[in-house]
């Protein structure tokens, strides 16, 4: 009777632990699929002006689908903190950046596919010219990818949390997103997350 009783709770950890670690996994890789789909656009679709690669079915498919998958690992990402060792607290900090770069994929899928559309070329280019606004909408996702991939790093590779490997691609992403756009800390982020959630230790009695 009680060996039921105390290995029932360890199985159940074990189900829960695993189902949030594929989901994780899943949805980082489908994010870094989009993205680095987006950054491959960029050279197939080279002769083409920048309005007709933003309205491009494939383009609009790669951001919605790396938008959505960043919204998963926004919510799922903190759950691994009841069965992996990383803290609740970096989690939570990279799933809040990494809700961002699901934002920022989901409005380059809609809002600025749709301004590609019914906006005439030279204004669609004049739009999308570097100010200070518009760095402005971007730095939500950069100060908190760079803050929260960086810190769950840092503390998993000072708890042995998380493997190296996955520890320095964090670093990587966490830079990578200073350069603004979603695509590059899309791709090296959702490596770096499937990386986490596959070797974050668990959590053991």
């Amino acid at each position: 009777m009680s060996t039921v009783t105390t290995s029932a709770p360890t199985e159940v950890l074990d189900r829960t632990g695993s189902g949030m670690r594929t989901a994780v996994t899943a949805a980082a890789l489908v994010g870094a699929l989009g993205s680095a789909g987006y950054i491959a656009g960029l050279f197939l679709l080279a002769g083409a002006s920048n309005a007709e690669a933003q309205r491009a079915p494939i383009t609009i498919v790669e951001c919605l689908l790396a938008g959505l998958a960043y919204v998963i690992v926004a919510v799922t990402l903190p759950g691994l903190a009841g069965v992996t060792r990383p803290p609740r607290w970096a989690l939570s900090l990279a799933a809040a950046g990494a809700a961002f770069v699901g934002v920022q994929g989901w409005v380059y899928g809609t809002m600025v596919a749709n301004l590609a559309n019914v906006l005439p070329e030279d204004v669609f280019e004049d739009a999308g010219k570097e100010t200070f606004l518009l760095n402005l909408t971007l730095l939500p996702s950069m100060v908190l990818c760079l803050a929260g991939y960086v810190s769950l790093a840092i503390v998993g590779w000072r708890r042995k949390a998380t493997s190296r490997g996955a520890s320095i691609l964090l670093i990587l992403a966490g830079l990578a997103a200073l350069l603004g756009p979603f695509p590059p800390v899309g791709l090296l982020g959702g490596l770096a997350l499937a990386w986490v959630a596959r070797s974050a230790k668990p959590i053991t009695g």
